[in-house]
């Protein structure tokens, strides 16, 4: 069986990791930060058919390169609309409107459930807590799941930001990823590759609660 192949990209002010995965010449994508220049010119350089992006949430480091990314490779665009708010927040007077036209790109709303990509199985996860229409999406077959900003190595996302919630945040992780074979690896939005049992293990919030 051929692998996926999961390429990270470090994008944008905020260095986010935005990700493009691969197999047999189609791919997807999971985030497209800011700046997704370098993104886009390896989908180009591997003759890759990008078939769609998925998003994990609607903060602007994780979505303000889709438009620019589809410019060049037109694909749908998947997310949850319980974040749809934080994009109005930003076309709407005293936000911040000059973000306004980075964000401004149809999507087709998405929930949990089971899915096919790349020819292999994927199950969305909904883990609110960083935002309320966070989505994390579980890789069975390639033992990876990417959380955006829910979890990080020995840390979680913040929950001061508008509808966030520390009770869903910790709560989607022990139900949710921490329910996933040990082994999975936990491809966040920031800093480096862990794991679901070295999270288990080491990670303070929940060690010490």
């Amino acid at each position: 069986m051929v692998k996926l192949t999961v390429e990270t990209f470090i994008l944008g002010p905020q260095e986010t990791n935005c990700y493009l995965l691969s197999r047999e010449g189609r791919a997807v994508v999971v985030d497209a930060g800011i700046e997704p220049k370098r993104l886009v010119e390896r989908i180009s350089a591997l003759g890759l058919t990008l078939e769609a992006v998925y998003l994990t949430h609607f903060h602007m480091d994780h979505i303000g390169g889709v438009k620019e990314l589809l410019e060049v490779h037109p694909a749908p665009v998947f997310a949850s609309d319980g974040d749809e708010f934080l994009r109005e927040l930003s076309f709407e007077a005293g936000g911040n409107r000059e973000f306004a036209p980075f964000i401004d790109f149809p999507y087709t709303a998405i929930g949990p459930g089971k899915r096919t990509v790349l020819g292999q199985p994927m199950l969305v996860l909904d883990t609110p807590g960083h935002t309320p229409g966070s989505l994390s999406y579980f890789f069975p077959a390639a033992g990876c799941v990417f959380t955006g900003d829910l979890i990080f190595m020995i840390a979680v996302g913040r929950t001061d930001l508008p509808r966030g919630s520390s009770s869903d945040l910790l709560g989607s992780v022990r139900s949710r990823i921490f329910g996933l074979p040990g082994e999975t690896r936990i491809y966040s939005g920031h800093g480096p590759m862990t794991t679901v049992c070295h999270e288990q293990a080491n990670n303070p919030h929940f060690i010490f609660s």
